[in-house]
């Protein structure tokens, strides 16, 4: 099977660090018997599993094979033969099977965890973030990214937050946890959010600000469009070889509905300007603009360039990367590993 995996490439979403696979001795945590995915892939989602054994104690299989026959019997027999759950402490659970020959995939959920992955969920999760990027055949990318909501469903459920407001929640299509795997399917166009349509009046800003709630507009209404004219020039040809979800967009506006107001920093020349929130807000990223004749554009390149996250989705600097928007960080101490802290006196 041909791959065309550009592994951590997404759209300026928690990316999360991934690490390698089991130790010698262990259940390895990413069978890939069906070989969709290459070594450093699957080596790099079994240590990031374990990131999120350690850190929500929810151990996290993915089993991937050809002619499994029913699926659902299938993953109910590996959840138990494999033991899934046993690595945590309290026996909570996910198995992830894919059948590349009946292009089917499935999401199998320990009973004590049902009430934090419910099957709209699971639905919501497969259907909108894990097929989009099987169709380009990016399996690993798919997996990951789904890993990430998996993560940020894990840590509102340890707040105590309910359902209200999440996007699955609004807008899943249904429940189940089997959906079409559609492995380099033909890629159709995104839908829009429930009850809306995309805003043909997604324009540059006079300033940064009204740009970045175009933006925001824009994915409320996933509006996945590359060459919107509130991207930079080359944000727009960036933007071509990304696989955009409706997910991601769904998850670009939740994460930000709750940073609050940014703090806008023009450049010393008036040319380029940063939207930062308080360095607090530690899953809220900046973003970077660049002024044009029409306006004020988003440079989602730089976002790719210089922002890296956290597995709890903290963002942070990538190690090593020029920062032409390094004026807007003067006031911050930033670490050893590129997080931002407040500058003591």
């Amino acid at each position: 099977m041909r791959r065309n995996s550009r592994f951590l490439e997404r759209l300026a979403l928690p990316a999360m660090l991934l690490m390698g696979a089991a130790a010698c001795g262990e259940t390895p945590l990413v069978d890939d018997a069906a070989g969709l995915m290459d070594a450093p892939e699957v080596a790099q989602l079994g240590q990031h599993h374990r990131f999120l054994l350690k850190d929500h104690d929810i151990d996290y299989r993915v089993v991937t094979g050809n002619r499994l026959g029913d699926i659902n019997a299938f993953a109910a027999a590996r959840f138990k033969t494999d033991k899934v759950g046993a690595q945590g402490r309290t026996g909570r659970g996910l198995l992830l099977v894919i059948d590349a020959t009946a292009d089917l995939v499935r999401l199998e959920v320990s009973f004590n965890l049902e009430g934090v992955y419910p099957d709209a969920f699971v639905a919501y999760l497969e259907q909108r973030q894990m097929v989009p990027f099987f169709r380009t055949e990016r399996i690993a990318d798919g997996i990951l990214a789904a890993t990430e909501l998996i993560v940020t469903r894990a840590q509102r459920a340890k707040a105590n937050a309910g359902f209200e407001g999440e996007a699955w929640y609004v807008g899943s299509g249904g429940g189940g946890a089997m959906t079409r795997a559609r492995i380099g399917a033909p890629t159709d166009p995104i839908e829009p959010s429930p009850g809306k349509r995309p805003d043909p009046g997604i324009l540059p800003g006079a300033t940064p600000a009204e740009t970045l709630t175009a933006y925001f507009r824009a994915m409320g209404d996933r509006n996945a469009a590359r060459d919107l004219p509130i991207y930079t020039g080359e944000t727009q040809i960036m933007l071509r070889r990304w696989v955009v979800t409706p997910a991601q967009m769904d998850n670009v506006v939740r994460t930000y509905e709750r940073c609050g107001t940014g703090e806008t920093r023009l450049g010393p020349r008036g040319t380029r300007a940063t939207i930062r929130y308080a360095v607090n807000k530690r899953r809220c990223a900046p973003f970077f603009f660049q002024k044009t004749a029409a306006g004020w554009a988003l440079d989602l390149t730089m976002m790719q360039t210089l922002i890296r996250f956290g597995r709890d989705n903290s963002w942070h600097f990538a190690a090593g990367a020029a920062n032409p928007y390094a004026y807007a960080f003067t006031d911050w101490r930033i670490d050893s590993r590129g997080y931002p802290w407040p500058r003591t006196p």
